[in-house]
């Protein structure tokens, strides 16, 4: 089938992107596979060779397969997938893929954020306190639009980061930070952003107070509890919680 002139061909190569991106990560595609010819998926998607050109090579920016010259193209293993890719975590998310993901994170994160949250208690000062008080403010008015609640939540970790005044931190983090937006706007509940601006709140008095150990502990357990609600709807244990 040829492509009607009637769609926009960035739109038709998304089509086909979207469609192998899926099929990789419900694995019927395994690493090492080789994916079909150009000419197979043009009659499978109803598509030009330039449309299914241009996913492959988005697909390969994105770690999900390699182009080797004279063996054709080969799926790679997840672990060289750009897994904090919208596509691909939308993908992960539609065939059940997100529990290895979701794990990795709380991990990442209570390695990270327990320390960011100390550093800003002894380095920040009045700007930082004023941009956290503003993303509170956010959160307790967004309660019941989990995008607006996770944009507010975010600037709230994110004022905490620029009070560490570490700028390496601040950049490796950013990664951490797109993954905790995707999971506070697509899993979180009325109850679970109650009790998340409870433990905001309370890392906020820390920060305030300049009381490193009690900011660390309130990171702590705001993880712990994020941990265990995250992880009851995808069955999997929470990471570092008993």
């Amino acid at each position: 089938m040829a492509e009607s002139s009637s769609v926009a061909p960035r739109r038709l190569h998304e089509q086909v992107l979207n469609a192998l991106v899926e099929r990789i990560v419900a694995g019927e595609f395994s690493p090492g596979a080789a994916l079909p010819s150009e000419a197979e998926m043009c009659g499978t998607y109803g598509v030009s060779r330039s449309s299914v050109r241009e996913a492959l090579r988005v697909l390969a920016e994105k770690g999900l397969i390699e182009v080797r010259h004279g063996l054709g193209t080969r799926v790679n293993p997840p672990e060289r997938w750009d897994f904090l890719d919208a596509t691909v975590l939308n993908a992960r998310r539609r065939v059940g893929g997100m529990v290895s993901v979701i794990g990795d994170l709380m991990e990442a994160l209570r390695i990270v954020e327990c320390e960011v949250a100390a550093l800003a208690a002894q380095r920040g000062d009045e700007t930082h306190q004023l941009l956290m008080e503003t993303a509170l403010d956010g959160m307790r008015a967004t309660r019941e639009d989990p995008d607006a609640f996770a944009d507010a939540a975010a600037s709230f970790h994110n004022a905490l980061l620029a009070a560490t005044r570490n700028y390496v931190l601040i950049r490796m983090s950013e990664p951490i930070r797109e993954l905790l937006h995707y999971t506070l706007s697509t899993a979180g509940t009325r109850d679970t952003f109650d009790r998340a601006l409870r433990d905001h709140e309370e890392i906020y008095r820390a920060v305030v107070a300049g009381d490193a150990e009690a900011a660390r502990t309130a990171m702590s357990a705001h993880l712990a509890a994020t941990s265990r609600e995250i992880a009851s709807p995808l069955n999997t244990p929470p990471v570092g919680v008993t």
